[in-house]
């Protein structure tokens, strides 16, 4: 795995990280979710950040750890960075409930492996 990666996974882990500060930050409530602009967006913004990354990991990469699903990472980014004002309170909800853990539990065990 060349060295970017691994800077590019870290960096999603911090994000998914950040992502659970304002979960607990706020109870992990989805009605507070909805209500409080700056839950969304701090939960948001971090979804969107992961996208963006994801765009950036070497083809290599996406080719070796295929259980990570890259493009719909990407597609993700491009819905909440285009459609923020159109957004869809459940569905990023449950992106960040579902999706988000899979994802960091992915990209841990990538990384564990990377190790040995």
């Amino acid at each position: 795995m060349k060295n970017k990666d691994l800077i590019i996974m870290e960096k999603i882990l911090d994000y998914c990280d950040q992502i659970k500060e304002a979960c607990d930050m706020f109870g992990n409530d989805f009605e507070k979710f909805k209500d409080s602009s700056v839950f969304s967006y701090a939960c948001c913004m971090c979804v969107l950040q992961i996208g963006e990354l994801c765009k950036v990991v070497s083809d290599e990469l996406k080719n070796e750890i295929t259980i990570i699903p890259w493009r719909s990472w990407c597609g993700i980014r491009d819905i909440f960075a285009h459609q923020y004002s159109n957004l869809d309170y459940q569905s990023a909800w449950e992106t960040i409930q579902e999706d988000l853990p899979l994802l960091k539990e992915n990209i841990k065990k990538a990384l564990e492996s990377e190790k040995q």
